[in-house]
């Protein structure tokens, strides 16, 4: 079966990841489970971040984990893709870019050949990696983006 674009869609047999019971239910991987609980992206951080009082050791490790796993969730779906399966939603990808997994998806983007010609993907991928970077600037060195933001809104005037 194909979408509206052409693109391959998973049929309705087992292999395609849906109950052969047919009771429509998405059939998940692990991984792809994994991906969609949310809380795993902030918790370890925020945690580090409270105990020590300090937001370094905490972006630090939030960098670490979610590049690592954002970095199996582009492998994940690479295979599910390849294999026509459902896949992890984009926004689920998105999500972890966001909150500090982008260093992980631009090393998965090059290593798999995955999401890296799709534009409007790449557009939000760009947008979550700009956010993120601004957020970080922002904890990280307060006072300085603080007076950033009064210059640019001076020169505006």
């Amino acid at each position: 079966m194909t979408d509206r674009k052409g693109r391959a869609t998973p049929g309705k047999n087992v292999s395609s990841g849906r109950d052969p019971g047919g009771s429509g239910k998405k059939k998940l991987t692990f991984v792809a489970r994994i991906a969609s609980f949310w809380p795993l992206a902030l918790i370890p951080g925020a945690g580090l971040s409270l105990y020590l009082r300090n937001p370094i050791p905490g972006l630090a490790l939030a960098f670490l984990l979610n590049s690592l796993l954002e970095f199996i969730f582009y492998g994940e779906d690479k295979r599910l893709a390849e294999r026509q399966e459902w896949r992890i939603p984009e926004a689920t990808l998105h999500f972890w870019e966001l909150f500090c997994g982008w260093p992980g998806a631009l090393f998965a983007q090059t290593c798999f050949h995955h999401k890296w010609k799709k534009l409007s993907y790449m557009i939000v991928f760009w947008l979550c990696v700009i956010l993120n970077v601004v957020a970080v600037a922002w904890i990280v060195f307060p006072d300085q983006m603080k007076r950033l933001v009064e210059v640019g809104i001076a020169c505006l005037k």
